[in-house]
């Protein structure tokens, strides 16, 4: 019993000897280890703001420049704008029919020229009071939007329509009763068609040094994959109507606003 007594008499000193020296270690690093380092550090900051602050009133801001060399240059050329230079041959632009002189062509003549030709083309095609949009679909069933002309407006409504059935039918909108009916049967419905598109591209000409002569206008003519449908009037006659046309309505005629050409530079 002695010596179990003793050992752990000695063991309580060794505990209590290790808790004393860690708690003077804390002690020491936190009251003169800590102290030193951060006023180290502040006598290190100290002497770089104070040479900062030399260098900031030893310093000065670089000169600002204010001259502007190509002044005279830029406003001669606002004044003064560089003359215009001719063109050689300003005849290949036009196209002119025999005995009209380039000369006596003006604005307002090639104005009078174009809503002349488009008199000439609804000579023969009165436009009706009703059209459709082919808007797509499914190989079961077509979108069509139906434009109306009713109490001089535009009524608008949106019809699905499956093979055999007639495009449009009589719609209540608020007060108004509108007939949308085209009298057109939708016929067949292709959802992946080979539709011809003609890609006009113009081309300058150049001679050897650089000037220029004229224009080329080449056309390519590619195949893409879109939708159509085939309707038929009460006629009989059949027609192709590809996704995005328009189709009018007059009294004895029918036409399709077709989007086969596309120009390109």
């Amino acid at each position: 019993m002695g010596i179990k007594t003793l050992v752990f008499k000695h063991i309580e000193k060794f505990i209590l000897g290790i808790t004393v020296c860690y708690l003077i270690y804390v002690a020491v690093n936190t009251f003169i280890v800590l102290n030193l380092k951060t006023h180290s550090v502040d006598t290190k900051l100290l002497s770089l703001s104070d040479t900062i602050e030399r260098k900031l009133k030893a310093s000065t801001p670089p000169p600002i420049s204010v001259e502007l060399k190509d002044a005279a240059l830029l406003e001669q050329r606002l004044t003064n704008p560089p003359s215009v230079s001719l063109l050689q041959r300003p005849q290949v632009f036009f196209k002119f029919s025999k005995g009209e002189a380039v000369s006596e062509i003006t604005a307002g003549g090639l104005l009078k020229k174009q809503e002349s030709q488009a008199s000439r083309r609804l000579e023969d095609v009165l436009p009706g009071n009703i059209e459709f949009i082919f808007k797509g679909g499914t190989a079961d069933m077509a979108l069509i939007q139906v434009r109306k002309l009713y109490k001089d407006k535009w009524w608008v409504e949106s019809f699905v329509v499956e093979k055999e059935k007639t495009i449009g039918e009589t719609r209540k909108i608020g007060n108004d009763t509108v007939n949308f009916d085209t009298q057109c049967k939708l016929i067949e419905i292709i959802p992946l068609a080979q539709k011809p598109l003609v890609i006009k591209k113009t081309t300058a000409i150049m001679d050897e040094k650089g000037d220029f002569l004229g224009a080329s206008v080449t056309e390519e003519t590619q195949m893409i994959s879109t939708s159509k449908i085939v309707f038929e009037t009460t006629k009989g006659e059949s027609y192709n109507l590809w996704i995005g046309e328009l189709v009018n309505l007059g009294t004895d005629t029918v036409t399709v606003q077709s989007t086969n050409t596309y120009s390109t530079n």
